[in-house]
């Protein structure tokens, strides 16, 4: 890979090729070679580096030698990568050995920047009798430093103070070159002086880290007064980054702990504009003062009486769930002894409590009525000021005003009705009551008569019978299958039945009773067979009612087809039964008598088909013959 000479040695080759330069000075051996490479290269720490170099060269041919060098600290050139005959080396015992290489372009390649990177890179190209050239990049090395650390002081910082007190020590660590910090106030720039003084000035301190890096330290100093109470502090770090780039980042913002005599108090209600029952009220007691005061919180009951309600060192007295009771005047006062006697510390504020008293309903909780009966609820309420009045049977509105009347009562007007109470001025004051309507009666079923169809014997079906009524009626079915289930849903019971269709289930139906005390209802299921639909391709309708009608032409063309059939099996059947139908050529009959039996008709068959015709001419439908067979 490298050459085991001295690194401040100059190769053998390239100066062989300088002692021909010097001896050959007749104008045919005239040669130039001119080497490029960036003046200046700006890169960041960690990143890679590739530094080209590019060159032309007159009156030679060949593959010329191409050398990197870099300038020590004491100012020598030592080579750190080459190119001879378009093979590439890195030299040994240099700090580039294993973090650099050489490209075959001839840029000299750095795996990953580090601060002692930035200094001079030489390219030198020696190209035999065309001689040699040399060009210089400039490496510059930018790191952004980390996060800024601010630490604020501990201490609790007097107003009276004559001089600046220390404020924060803002750090900056790890960067190059070294940045600035600078000191904010509410988003505006200290331009704190670097002297020191009683008013505003900074301390700052650069420290070289043994990775070569910088770190940079900077502490405020602030005569502070009551108005930086509230303020936001922070530090401003600004970083010099590549091709003129200026990066920046600022540390967390930071308050000051100052102590301070209260002058101004404040007692306010925290709650919406309007108080109603239930709502969460919080009064608020501020002073100005720092530490904070002591608080403390009494109820006006008169001009000479007052409740005690505690005192709280955050100055907030909380009212959960307010009541009319809950209304009032409160008076807060702040315990500052610091404080000059012309400071008022006591404060007075009223809250007024919006309400609704229970709704009172006639009649009361449930009310039970027969099928058929009228029946009126009524409503009525009072409160801060007068509600307004509506009746809803679950999310339904069904009426407005105190009274709501229910006139022939049916199974479907059974259930809650809840007369709700409101103030329009008042948004989400609201109080609710519900009554329990009972319709009692006979039981009701929801279809008295149906059909269903079914395909062939034996088809499982699913009846679904549903009735209403109270008691709750008990559903029972004139047929029995797997086990019926049964679903109530308030005054509406749902009984379901599963059996297999049987003959007499075909030509019987199926019947459900729903009874209770009052009396009994029945549903009935007819049953009508269907000749099953044979799939064919789909046809696009153009809308469903040419759909629905296409698929009603398919059920009567079957039936037309299966009644034709049938006819024309009779019409056979009857020729045949009177005489009138000859044998077939299938089959052959013997019309000559044997012994003793006159009567007796000899049938040879000439196919195994004959139960199948029997079977279907006989009158039996069996595969006995009859006098009349062929």
């Amino acid at each position: 890979m490298g050459s085991a000479r001295s690194p401040t040695a100059l190769p053998l080759r390239g100066l062989v090729l300088r002692l021909f330069l010097l001896a050959c000075s007749a104008p045919e051996c005239h040669a130039e070679v001119q080497v490029s490479v960036p003046a200046l290269l700006e890169v960041q720490l960690g990143h890679k580096v590739s530094i080209s170099c590019t060159h032309t060269t007159e009156g030679h041919d060949g593959l010329p030698l191409v050398e990197w060098f870099i300038t020590d600290k004491n100012g020598e050139q030592r080579r750190v990568a080459y190119s001879d005959q378009g093979r590439q080396g890195v030299d040994r015992g240099t700090e580039y050995t294993d973090r650099a290489s050489m490209e075959a372009g001839h840029s000299l390649v750095i795996k990953a920047a580090e601060v002692i990177d930035e200094r001079a890179f030489s390219c030198q190209v020696t190209a035999g009798a065309a001689g040699s050239g040399m060009g210089v990049t400039q490496l510059k090395v930018y790191g952004a430093p980390e996060a800024p650390e601010v630490i604020p002081t501990s201490r609790t910082l007097s107003v009276t103070e004559e001089d600046a007190s220390e404020i924060a020590t803002c750090t900056s660590k790890n960067a190059n070159p070294v940045p600035t910090i600078s000191w904010y106030r509410d988003g505006r720039s200290l331009n704190a002086s670097t002297e020191r003084n009683k008013e505003l000035y900074v301390v700052s301190r650069t420290v070289k880290e043994a990775s070569g890096l910088l770190s940079v330290s900077s502490t405020l100093y602030l005569r502070v007064n009551k108005s930086d109470k509230d303020s936001n502090f922070l530090c401003h770090v600004s970083y010099a980054m590549p091709h003129g780039k200026v990066g920046s980042a600022e540390s967390d913002p930071f308050q000051l702990t100052l102590h301070y005599f209260t002058e101004n108090v404040q007692f306010s209600v925290d709650s919406p504009e309007v108080i109603k029952e239930g709502d969460d009220i919080e009064l608020q007691c501020q002073a100005d003062g720092y530490p904070p005061p002591e608080y403390v919180f009494y109820k006006i009951k008169s001009e000479d009486t007052q409740v005690d309600l505690g005192s709280h060192t955050n100055g907030i007295l909380s009212l959960p769930h307010v009541t009319k009771a809950d209304g009032g005047t409160y008076r807060c006062q702040v315990l500052d002894f610091d404080s000059p006697s012309t400071v008022e510390l006591e404060k007075e504020v009223t809250i007024s409590v919006n309400y609704l008293d229970p709704l009172v309903l006639n009649p009361n909780k449930t009310v039970m009525a027969r099928l058929g009966e009228n029946i009126e609820l009524t409503c009525s309420g009072t409160g801060s000021q007068m509600p307004t009045l509506l009746w809803k049977k679950g999310k339904t509105k069904v009426g407005d005003g105190e009274r709501l009347p229910l006139s022939s009562l049916s199974y479907h007007m059974a259930g809650g009705y809840t007369c709700e109470a409101s103030v329009p001025s008042v948004p989400g004051l609201q109080r609710t009551q519900t009554v329990e309507v009972v319709v009692e009666g006979t039981p009701q079923v929801e279809q008295p008569q149906s059909t269903r169809h079914y395909q062939s014997l034996g088809q499982k079906l699913t009846f679904t019978c549903s009735a209403f009524g109270y008691p709750e009626p008990e559903i029972k079915w004139s047929v029995t299958g797997e086990e019926p289930s049964a679903r109530t849903f308030g005054n509406r019971v749902v009984s379901e039945l599963s059996v297999e269709v049987t003959p007499e289930l075909a030509q019987n139906g199926v019947t459900c009773w729903a009874e209770n005390e009052h009396g009994k209802a029945e549903q009935t299921f007819l049953l009508q067979m269907v000749a099953p639909t044979t799939s064919a391709s789909p046809v696009p309708a153009v809308d469903g009612e040419q759909s629905q009608g296409g698929s009603t032409v398919a059920v009567i063309a079957v039936c037309v087809c299966v009644l034709l059939l049938l006819l024309i099996v009779g019409f056979f059947y009857f020729m045949q039964r009177r005489g009138q139908l000859p044998c077939g050529g299938g089959e052959k009959r013997s019309l000559t008598p044997k012994e003793g039996n006159p009567d007796d008709t000899v049938v040879e068959m000439k196919t195994d088909k004959r139960n199948e015709q029997t079977g279907l001419l006989s009158p039996g439908g069996g595969g006995g013959g009859g006098a009349n067979e062929c």
